[in-house]
């Protein structure tokens, strides 16, 4: 029995660390950014050695890479219940947006790193948008809901949208309507109707959306 205990306890401690390198990494990227980020930085952080850094990490994109999937996994599972609830792909859209908006304000160090990651790893936001993203807009598309003539430029200039009112709200530098003002935008580019997307845009977040992101532990 304490034979198979040893390497329970092991694995678990190796998890640990790997988790507080996470962290650390998004503590000090949100204030860094990625490039502006030494291995030594995140380390000193999370209090561990510097050679541990390499059991776990080959590089500090790869660490970088890690902390944003973390988040978009979690995100990701309110977007699958968004999707699930509501099949007008307008409205769907409209909370997707909300929900970045709502976590940046409540997450500032989550925020800051997500701004910094796109400067720093301009990809990583465009492959995590295309799995959740596309497929709305395909389906707002056929549906009539939407009419735009490129999916992939769609989805560059939602994310540059959305990471530049991130950045604004975490700021402090945006008008207090700043991140209804960037919803209906989008939405009037996807072809939604102005008045509608004046009125989409003003709708709070349903009990369900704003549960899941205080209940999911998405701080």
């Amino acid at each position: 029995m304490a034979a198979l205990e040893k390497p329970k306890r092991g694995f678990r401690s190796r998890e640990k660390t790997r988790q507080k390198l996470i962290e650390a990494a998004l503590r000090v990227m949100s204030v860094k950014g990625v490039d502006g980020t030494a291995i030594a930085d995140i380390t000193e952080e999370a209090d561990v050695g510097f050679g541990s850094f390499y059991n776990h990490f080959a590089t500090k994109r790869d660490i970088a890479r890690a902390a944003f999937n973390a988040h978009a996994q979690r995100l990701k599972t309110i977007f699958r219940q968004i999707a699930d609830n509501e099949p007008d792909r307008a409205v769907a859209v409209t909370y997707i947006f909300q929900v970045f908006l709502t976590k940046a304000i409540s997450d500032p160090i989550w925020g800051s790193f997500v701004v910094h990651a796109a400067a720093d790893l301009p990809g990583m936001w465009l492959e995590v948008f295309e799995e959740f993203g596309a497929q709305h807009l395909r389906e707002g598309l056929a549906g009539g809901r939407f009419t735009f003539s490129s999916e992939k430029s769609a989805m560059r200039l939602i994310i540059a949208a959305i990471i530049a009112t991130m950045r604004v709200l975490i700021e402090k530098t945006a008008e207090p309507s700043a991140g209804e003002n960037t919803v209906e935008s989008l939405l009037r580019t996807l072809g939604v109707d102005a008045d509608e997307a004046f009125e989409l845009s003003r709708r709070p977040l349903p009990a369900y959306v704003s549960q899941m992101l205080s209940g999911e532990g998405l701080r």
